[in-house]
């Protein structure tokens, strides 16, 4: 009996947990979303007052914001000074497809990235300038799209995590 109560604990705290992690990435989703306007915003600065180079923005981005978003400007940044790739597009995608799998962004979201990348390092600063407009728009397309799955599927997982392990618990007695 007393192995069918510590089963039965187990079961429950794991799915419990399983349903956590679910819920976790919805309710990351709109603050990394966030997180990626506040960098863009900082590179439109960077390229409208100071007219700085991409590299030296993309560290100066990662280095005043520590987060997973800033490491896509770390890694971009990283490409670039090693010569591996050639052109600042490249380098861009090549670090949003590394990236991808450690955030809680969604296809549609990383898409919207690369397409912000085809232009990088390949106009002038107005049409930098409007590409970074575009992808900002958007970004907070998505991001309202995010709270909205956020509060319609954030605590769904939860409770599904619950009430899948309250299940096998009952069959088990």
């Amino acid at each position: 009996m007393l192995v069918k109560i510590v089963g039965s604990i187990l079961i429950l705290a794991s799915t419990t947990y399983m349903g956590y992690k679910k819920s976790l990435k919805y309710k990351l989703r709109p603050t990394q979303i966030r997180e990626l306007q506040a960098c863009f915003h900082m590179v439109e600065n960077e390229i409208s007052y100071l007219e700085s180079i991409i590299t030296d923005i993309f560290n100066k981005i990662a280095e005043s914001n520590k987060s997973i978003i800033s490491d896509i400007f770390s890694r971009t940044a990283e490409i670039i000074n090693a010569g591996n790739v050639t052109g600042a597009a490249k380098a861009w995608e090549t670090s949003v497809t590394e990236k991808a799998d450690t955030t809680c962004l969604n296809k549609e979201d990383i898409e919207i990235l690369k397409s912000f990348g085809k232009l990088l390092g390949t106009t002038d600063k107005e049409g930098q300038l409007s590409n970074i407009a575009l992808t900002l728009h958007q970004l907070k397309n998505q991001e309202v799209k995010a709270e909205e799955e956020k509060r319609k599927n954030g605590m769904l997982y939860t409770r599904l995590g619950i009430m899948a392990g309250a299940a096998v618990v009952i069959m088990i007695f």
